[in-house]
């Protein structure tokens, strides 16, 4: 596929009230939004946003911008062509790391790619299902009765997954008001890999107290001997997000589980290097019977629809993230994907979203609306 331009936007958008990212509050969200138009006049878009400072990741968006102008695109070299998602991994091989800057690139090919097939993001990248399951992340409160309210709300609304952010001071007495309340709800701890064995081994083992369904990243990303220690002393499932950036870290942590109980993965698009790395994640976790869901920090309704074709995968088996732009944005670029309550047997309520039936990502992104947000771009023909 010949590649006749391409735009690379830093975006602000502003948030409708104080986010947290990390330790860090966010006015506002700056992301990195890419456009490919191939030459029958078809554009394919993709966004990523790893954070306004290098807080989670090492990456953070300005210097995802910063690679694709300096780095990124120059190795591309002239007349573009992309066959493949594979095909455009090995183009990008001598650029080491970076996997949000080459992960935004590759999510902008694959929504190209399926509308030159005429086919949903989420049915081009081998999903089957035509709806997903829906789950809320919570962080911090400054009081703990509205954040109870809001947690009874979100089950009362049909999420089985209920995620909270583990703070310095936010843990372990907030966990036991939080499953006193909710004594049966599906609910797991994100500590973000702020623990360690040797300083928080008492704090560690006792989230086992709560039944937490999931305990994710509790140690630090290249911890993968001390997870699969702790993963063998505890009764609770250990996840892995922030660990799992590629196929070589994702095999080294199947590697290391147990037999006996086997982590579960946190994939995101942009955190993984884009939709090709993932699926590939997607296949070594098939082949060792690892339980996946598709994670979201925060993203327009462009970047979170990657998110929902992730979801769409077999071996995406628990709740995706669900982001709601609409109570959290000042400003969105798309078509936010709209959750509804369904009714199972049993008079049981659960909280889905139905996927798109249109081409690619399923709508053309507001692209006036994207420059006037925009606070650099550049393009390349």
């Amino acid at each position: 596929m010949k590649i006749s331009n391409i735009e690379v936007y830093l975006v602000r958008v502003p948030f409708r009230s104080p986010f947290r990212f990390g330790d860090t509050l966010l006015s506002d969200m700056e992301a990195v939004i890419v456009r490919l138009d191939d030459q029958e006049g078809r554009s394919g878009w993709g966004e990523v946003f790893p954070g306004n400072l290098p807080v989670l990741t090492a990456e953070w968006s300005s210097g995802v911008f910063h690679a694709h102008k300096d780095c990124i695109i120059p190795a591309l070299g002239a007349n573009i062509s992309i066959d493949s998602g594979d095909h455009l991994a090995e183009q990008l091989q001598k650029i080491q790391g970076n996997q949000h800057a080459k992960g935004v690139l590759d999510m902008a090919f694959w929504d190209l790619h399926s509308k030159r097939l005429g086919k949903p993001l989420h049915e081009a990248i081998g999903g089957k299902r035509k709806e997903i399951e829906l789950g809320l992340v919570f962080d911090r409160y400054d009081d703990i009765n509205p954040f109870i309210d809001d947690l009874k709300q979100a089950v009362s609304e049909g999420y089985k997954r209920i995620s909270l952010k583990i703070r310095p001071g936010w843990e372990l007495s907030m966990l036991r008001i939080a499953r006193a309340e909710l004594p049966m709800v599906m609910m797991q701890c994100d500590v973000e890999g702020a623990l360690c064995m040797e300083k928080h081994s008492e704090i560690l083992y006792r989230f086992d107290d709560f039944f937490p369904s999931l305990l994710e990243q509790p140690l630090s990303t290249s911890e993968y001997v001390g997870h699969a220690m702790l993963q063998d002393g505890m009764r609770s499932r250990i996840g892995l997000d922030e660990s799992i950036t590629s196929l070589h870290q994702a095999q080294i942590a199947l590697d290391l589980q147990s037999e006996q109980k086997s982590f579960t993965f946190c994939l995101k698009p942009g955190n993984v290097g884009g939709l090709t790395e993932a699926m590939q994640i997607h296949g070594a976790c098939a082949a060792s019977n690892v339980a996946c869901y598709a994670g979201c920090e925060c993203a327009t309704s462009i970047g979170y629809r990657f998110a929902a074709a992730l979801a769409s995968l077999p071996q995406f088996t628990l709740p995706a993230d669900y982001v709601r732009p609409e109570e959290i944005l000042g400003v969105d670029f798309g078509v936010p994907l709209v959750s509804e309550l369904k009714e199972d047997g049993d008079n049981k309520q659960r909280r889905v979203c139905q996927l798109w039936t249109e081409p690619g990502i399923g709508f053309e992104p507001d692209r006036e609306l994207i420059e006037k947000h925009a606070v650099q771009r550049f393009s390349y023909s």
